[in-house]
């Protein structure tokens, strides 16, 4: 079972997804930079990344990409110990 949560805040909600995904980007100046992801066998296109961060979820080191898809905004998390990517959340109007 698959438990889907909305939240609302000034106009916008947001869904949490915490699914895989593909994800396919760049390597600039050593720091790499998603472009485009694939999410339920569609290809989304890369506007404009808004933040970069690094967390630590325990000891799992990640790095949390915000990109802007159209009017939507996504987030996206790289797993550094496992090497996997992940659709966190969708913002949307």
């Amino acid at each position: 079972m698959t438990l889907r949560v909305i939240f609302v805040h000034s106009g916008y909600m947001y869904q949490t997804i915490s699914e895989k995904i593909e994800v396919a980007g760049v390597y600039k100046n050593a720091k790499f930079f998603p472009k485009k992801f694939n999410w339920k066998h569609k290809l989304y296109n890369i506007q404009e990344i808004t933040f970069i961060a690094d967390i630590r979820d325990g000891v799992v080191l990640k790095r949390m990409y915000s990109v802007v898809v159209g009017e939507n905004l996504f987030r996206l998390c790289f797993d550094r110990s496992q090497e996997t990517w992940s659709l966190e959340e969708v913002w949307f109007e």
